[in-house]
């Protein structure tokens, strides 16, 4: 190039790194799983604050879930509500994972699973913050009243969280 030619268009939108990426993600991935973890740690912190005054106001703090027949204490509105928030969860996960992602439903679906299972693991920190629950990792929890009631040990989600965030990111190196 002469000293008044520009460069073309391809040679000004060239990473400094040649185009690899930082790592084997690539730097603009994982730019987008932080700010995929940051929604999903707001998200998580507010499920969690949900969950604490309704246990305050409802129960006086004091309210077990730990069994599916405990729900039948809640007037069914109460538990109306709660499917449809779980399913407004999975809704506002499955949007941002879709806004996040540009080139594949692989990476859509890794997108996905990372910002669900971020919001998971974060949900169980914040209640044990805001309220002290679980008492342990054994503690029994309703995880899921979609489609039925699942009732386990708070270390379930956590380890299928763990498994979720892995399979995220070997499917998004993949796609």
């Amino acid at each position: 190039m002469t000293g008044g030619e520009r460069p073309c268009v391809a040679e000004r939108r060239r990473p400094r790194d040649g185009g690899r990426g930082t790592t084997a993600l690539g730097r603009d991935r994982v730019l987008r799983l932080v700010w995929l973890s940051l929604y999903a740690a707001g998200m998580a912190y507010v499920e969690a604050a949900v969950v604490a005054y309704l246990r305050l106001i409802g129960y006086g703090g004091g309210f077990d879930a730990s069994t599916p027949d405990a729900l039948g204490v809640l007037p069914r509105t109460v538990v109306l509500t709660e499917v449809g928030r779980e399913a407004a969860t999975i809704v506002m996960l499955a949007a941002v994972a879709l806004l996040a992602a540009r080139r594949s439903w692989w990476e859509r679906l890794g997108c996905f699973l990372w910002a669900f299972a971020v919001w998971d693991v974060l949900y169980y920190v914040w209640l044990r913050l805001l309220t002290g629950w679980p008492q342990s990792m054994m503690t029994l929890d309703v995880l899921f009243l979609i489609p039925f009631v699942w009732v386990a040990p708070v270390v379930f989600p956590l380890a299928v969280s763990g498994i979720m965030m892995a399979l995220a990111l070997a499917v998004l190196r993949r796609s």
